[in-house]
């Protein structure tokens, strides 16, 4: 099954008109083939939508997702700790952490209200944000929210843990659903004080990290469905996932459009998206939902985040004349990292490590796979795996072609995952020095 949620920004700025006209398009089209829309909304403007949401939601099971934007409380914070402690850094971002922990909470449940006068019937489930952080996720989760929208994989912030940090971090997420306080280590050796100056635990809390548009990050420049409709790969993306559904225990699928681009589409852009969701709905595997539905389904499978792996064709930007031969790109991602493969080589070319460092593994930080000795014994495929690593971190291999027929009977590997017909995938955990796995196979 793959769960699939439409996100569509009701927010109005002067062209209030198209705004809703823009709504009132892609909500025929959708509801025409019984796809619910998410509608993202902010305390500026929910009074504008709320008439025409409270329709669809009595009709079509829509429902509304609040942006929060806390970036200029946050930076307003730390530039006044740093000036109350400009000879300690390491005070100022404490005193500010604790403030953030305290007020965060609070500024979200008195936005949360301000929507909730205007649409009494909607509950805190998803939020969304572009500015994002673990003290940000907590103070969601404190305020009622299950989920939180907008994760790119490939948008580049500053990292909010660390103000005075020279070079950015990449947002983590982007193509699949996911548990982001389980890969915390910084914010988690934070504790809070009490009134009495007594430090208490700050407890492990979940909340689910939703992608922004699932299909961003199979192609360049193809980060809402809009552009997917011009340049024709909407339907090509789709298929990739339904394809995926086969070797993971849980997908999910989000879309982004803007009702104001859906108002400058034309009768033919209008004609291609009518076109893609029905053809959508006509996919066996698809289960269109409202983003709160789908956190709740993955909630209740997965207490922890699912792995997931991606397998696609022609991922790398490359027109079919530039690249001729298809190639196979494969994404991995569990709670500890994200991982990018390319057909013909084991090793990744993509490492991003959420245990510690939260960015992109450089060139000369990445392990080394400096052995991978197959050897046959009658039924038997036993594998020697050697790797060298400067870090402790989480790694993996993919063993391209098919091995279907083969099962796994011993292993001292993190996990095995067979991807199709296309490759294995080898998930390790490596100790700083000399790394050694092995593994048996029998037919």
């Amino acid at each position: 099954m793959l769960n699939y949620g439409l996100v569509s920004t009701a927010i109005a700025g002067e062209e209030r008109t198209q705004l809703l006209d823009g709504m009132r398009l892609l909500a025929e089209i959708a509801h025409k083939h019984g796809i619910p829309i998410t509608w993202a909304v902010d305390t500026k403007s929910v009074s504008v939508v709320a008439k025409l949401i409270t329709e669809w939601h009595t009709e079509n099971g829509d429902a509304p997702l609040i942006m929060l934007d806390v970036k200029p409380m946050w930076e307003a914070s730390w530039a006044a700790q740093q000036e109350a402690n400009p000879g300690s850094s390491t005070e100022a971002m404490a005193v500010h952490l604790v403030t953030m922990r305290e007020k965060l909470p609070e500024h979200i449940t008195k936005e949360w209200e301000r929507v909730n006068r205007i649409l009494p019937w909607a509950e805190p489930n998803i939020a969304g944000a572009a500015f994002k952080n673990d003290v940000f996720l907590r103070a969601l989760e404190q305020s009622g929210f299950r989920g939180l929208w907008g994760y790119h994989r490939h948008q580049r912030n500053t990292d909010p843990d660390d103000p005075n940090a020279a070079e950015p971090e990449t947002d983590r997420g982007g193509f699949g659903y996911f548990y982001p306080l389980e890969a915390s280590t910084v914010m988690d050796a934070v504790v809070t004080r009490d009134t009495d100056d007594k430090e208490t635990a700050n407890p492990f809390r979940n909340i689910v990290g939703i992608p922004y548009h699932t299909a961003a990050h199979l192609a360049a420049d193809t980060d809402n469905l809009r552009a997917e409709l011009l340049n024709g790969t909407a339907q090509q993306h789709y298929d990739i996932y339904v394809e995926n559904t086969a070797w993971n225990q849980w997908l999910g699928y989000v879309e982004h459009i803007d009702p104001l681009t859906v108002a400058q589409l034309g009768a033919e852009g209008l004609e291609r998206l009518d076109a893609y969701f029905a053809y959508l709905v006509s996919v066996q595997e698809t289960k269109p939902l409202p983003l709160a539905q789908i956190v709740n389904d993955y909630m209740e499978h997965h207490e922890q985040t699912e792995p997931i792996t991606i397998v696609a064709t022609n991922t790398d930007g490359q027109n079919a004349e530039a690249n001729p031969k298809p190639t196979l790109r494969t994404f991995y991602c569990d709670t500890a990292c994200e991982l990018a493969f390319v057909e013909g080589t084991m090793e990744p070319v993509e490492i991003k490590n959420y245990t510690s460092e939260r960015v992109l593994q450089s060139e000369a930080t990445k392990p080394v796979l400096t052995a991978f000795a197959p050897t046959r014994y009658r039924t038997e495929l036993r594998i020697a795996i050697t790797v060298e690593s400067i870090r402790a971190m989480p790694y993996g291999i993919t063993v391209w072609g098919d091995h279907d027929g083969l099962q796994l009977t011993e292993s001292n590997t993190d996990d095995v995952r067979w991807i199709g017909n296309h490759a294995l995938f080898i998930r390790l955990t490596l100790q700083s020095g000399k790394n050694e796995f092995n593994l048996k196979l029998t037919i």
